[in-house]
């Protein structure tokens, strides 16, 4: 297994391009001691992106209920692509071997081209990822490009795994929820419930949740109050919505910014607005940007 490590004077981060240009740690240097912000991979045990710090979702997010959808009138499938999960789930990027385009001292670009003839995803794309260090934040460009002759429908969105600690906080905003694993509702969003609201600051303690939200407002805060770190994710306007995922008796937690909800491209079939779904168009390119802004 190939890793490429990026450092500066504040952070350090560990890229693992065979393995969906995944990460495979993200370390904050607070005064002598180096901090891990991201569960970190255990290389050994690895067998793909599942097990690293943090992978890309594309060119969908979530899960695409039923293994097909609907597009331009045609309907399209898509085959499963994780084991004990029952529909294809986060895309080709995170099951892809890319390929190292450039990188600097705190740089790197990643690339990976995708043929619809191969299977998986049944459109044909291209796409890139930039990770760079700037002083204490992490900065993730993702691209896809479409080389074909028509449009196609395209999601964005990464699947960090933060540390959870017992005193962890979470501070974000959201509007609905698109769907949430105990809950049966998958066909129209509903008001995010009080208990579910982050917004201002709340520990998340032994909450279990794998529930995507709508109407996220582009920035979320974790705060770790037992080493005083804090980090703030922020993105651009694509980014409307969010997953929280927490299971149950787990070390770590993920907070998953997205363009889209989790079956979009089925729900926007059916009519349902506000879903995030993209449409690329010939020779076109969607590119969004998030960070990760680390304070001690």
């Amino acid at each position: 297994m190939q890793e490429i490590v990026l450092s500066n004077e504040q952070l350090s981060l560990g890229i693992l391009p065979e393995y969906g240009a995944s990460l495979s740690f993200l370390r904050y240097k607070k005064g002598d001691k180096s901090l891990d912000i991201l569960r970190p991979t255990n290389k050994e045990k690895a067998k793909d992106a599942n097990s690293s710090s943090m992978f890309l979702m594309l060119p969908f997010c979530g899960r695409i209920r039923g293994g097909s959808f609907t597009y331009w009138g045609i309907l399209r499938k898509v085959p499963k692509n994780q084991t004990g999960i029952s529909d294809p789930i986060h895309g080709d990027g995170w099951k892809s071997q890319w390929t190292v385009k450039s990188r600097s001292e705190n740089s790197i670009t990643l690339i990976m081209n995708h043929d619809k003839a191969s299977g998986g995803y049944p459109f044909s794309y291209s796409a890139e990822v930039v990770y760079t260090l700037n002083e204490n934040e992490l900065e993730v460009s993702i691209s896809v490009s479409n080389p074909a002759a028509l449009p196609m429908p395209c999601g964005l969105g990464v699947h960090p795994f933060f540390v959870k600690e017992k005193e962890v906080q979470l501070n974000f905003k959201t509007q609905v929820v698109w769907s949430n694993e105990s809950d049966p509702i998958f066909d129209q969003p509903y008001t995010t419930p009080t208990t579910w609201q982050f917004e201002g600051g709340k520990p998340l303690k032994n909450a279990v949740f794998d529930t995507c939200f709508g109407g996220f407002e582009e920035k979320a805060t974790i705060i770790y109050p037992e080493n005083g770190v804090t980090i703030d994710i922020t993105t651009d306007d694509l980014f409307h919505h969010v997953v929280l995922y927490a299971p149950k008796g787990k070390s770590f937690f993920c907070l998953e910014p997205t363009t889209c909800a989790s079956n979009a491209f089925n729900l926007a079939a059916n009519g349902v607005i506000g879903t995030g779904i993209r449409s690329i168009g010939p020779g076109q390119k969607l590119t969004g940007q998030i960070k990760f802004k680390i304070q001690g």
